[in-house]
């Protein structure tokens, strides 16, 4: 049985989807510096997502800050960073560019 490895550079997430595990509607947002708090609820069905400033939150923006400064290519000289991706959770689902 082999095993499939994804490796993603960094710039080429381009944003972050987060699934509601109440109604499964999604949204995504792009992965750049957060203007405001994260969304508390879902935009479908309302149902809770964050509570402002609990941990979940606070990791997720510290997550898109941390992206945003790792694809800067002026902060890595001399080293790529990627994030490796086993697709063994479901369907791969793969968009291709428009």
């Amino acid at each position: 049985m082999s095993e499939t490895l994804l490796n993603l550079d960094l710039a080429d997430v381009g944003t972050i989807r987060m699934v509601c595990t109440a109604c499964r509607a999604s949204a995504e947002l792009p992965v750049a510096p957060l203007e405001g708090d994260l969304p508390e609820r879902c935009f479908h069905c309302r149902a809770e997502w964050f509570l402002p400033g609990s941990p979940p939150a606070v990791a997720l923006q510290h997550l898109f800050r941390s992206l945003v400064q790792l694809r800067n290519r002026d902060y890595l000289v001399g080293i790529q960073v990627q994030l490796g991706v086993r697709p063994d959770r479901g369907a791969l689902m793969i968009r291709a560019p428009q």
